[in-house]
């Protein structure tokens, strides 16, 4: 199994209309393209007759017509020479499909299942794309541990000064990363603690689901009572999919949904979606803006001191390796 054979979201669907656009994935070039019909296709993004990017073309009668001589590919990668009409060519094409506002991509005719999405109840709010200079490991620690919460992020998370009564507990399979963590929340706002339901004597909730074909984690993040366990008027599910660039980068893709108890349509979400969004997005960025700063960018943990909240660091790895990379189930 190939690293191309999972889905990866490449790019948003309304970045893709007229002019084909070039997207990396595992350190190639990959170009895209939006045929007449709408159909898109994938392919990699080096003509076979004398090295041209492909993306620099245009798309003429449902094919990618290369800039340089006019060689013209459909979306399967066949290719045909105006010049030479006999001669045949052909350029490797990938799988496409669009879904939740996404163009996703895999290699063709892998077997590969697309992610699933259960977001009944919830209403969309955002997907949000942010590139990282760090290596796919590095970008899932960060994002599946909760130890640097207090420190790193405006909202999310837990109070520096009562990290200690944090619980963390893990649920590994064979094939995911379950991670549940509760405990004292950060201080905000007391007009975002309003708006959120919260009361002051509340604890944060983070639970979250890593896969590894592809690689990503659904979270959900509320607040509630410790007691009751009410819970407060708003929850949050994400969607964040890790796709790596290459060796030295990876692309963080957001798929954001909220939950309100607030009445009218959606929960009156559609008020808030662009305050929640704004938010969200900076939480996002402070994340970004660490992992690019740190003194060695070596996915290796050995040699690290790990704390309790760092257990995942190492089941993370070994399934990267095991199905993301090697593409054995765990059956095999």
């Amino acid at each position: 199994m190939s690293l191309f054979d999972h889905w990866h979201p490449v790019l948003a669907s309304e970045k893709l209309c007229a002019e084909p656009v070039r997207i990396r994935l595992h350190g190639r070039d990959i170009v895209l393209f939006r045929a007449e019909d709408g159909k898109v296709g994938a392919l990699d993004d080096c003509c076979p007759h004398r090295r041209m990017r492909l993306s620099m073309g245009t798309v003429v009668d449902r094919r990618l017509q290369c800039a340089y001589h006019g060689w013209k590919f459909d979306r399967f990668g066949a290719g045909e020479s105006p010049g030479t009409p006999k001669l045949r060519a052909s350029t490797p094409p990938y799988d496409t499909t669009e879904g939740h506002g996404a163009i996703w991509i895999k290699s063709n005719g892998s077997h590969a299942i697309f992610p699933s999405f259960d977001v009944d109840g919830h209403f969309h709010m955002c997907t949000l794309w942010h590139e990282i200079q760090a290596p796919l490991e590095l970008v899932l620690d960060n994002f599946t541990e909760i130890e640097h919460t207090p420190t790193t992020h405006a909202m999310f998370g837990y109070a520096l000064e009562r990290m200690h009564e944090v619980q963390v507990h893990f649920e590994p399979t064979a094939s995911t990363v379950r991670v549940i963590n509760h405990g004292p929340p950060k201080r905000i706002s007391l007009l975002l603690r309003l708006l959120l339901g919260i009361r002051a004597h509340y604890q944060f909730n983070d639970d979250w689901t890593t896969h590894f074909s592809p690689v990503y984690s659904v979270y959900d993040h509320w607040w509630s009572d410790p007691k009751t366990q009410r819970e407060g008027l708003v929850r949050w599910r994400l969607y964040i999919f890790f796709t790596p660039r290459d060796e030295h980068e990876t692309a963080v893709t957001t798929f954001a949904y909220i939950k309100s108890l607030y009445p009218g349509p959606n929960g009156c979400v559609r008020v808030f979606r662009r305050f929640f969004t704004r938010m969200l997005d900076h939480e996002i960025q402070l994340d970004r803006h660490i992992l690019e700063n740190l003194a060695q960018k070596d996915p290796s943990i050995d040699g690290l001191k790990l704390s309790r909240f760092d257990r995942v660091l190492g089941l993370n790895r070994e399934r990267i390796e095991r199905i993301y990379r090697a593409g054995i189930s765990p059956e095999e």
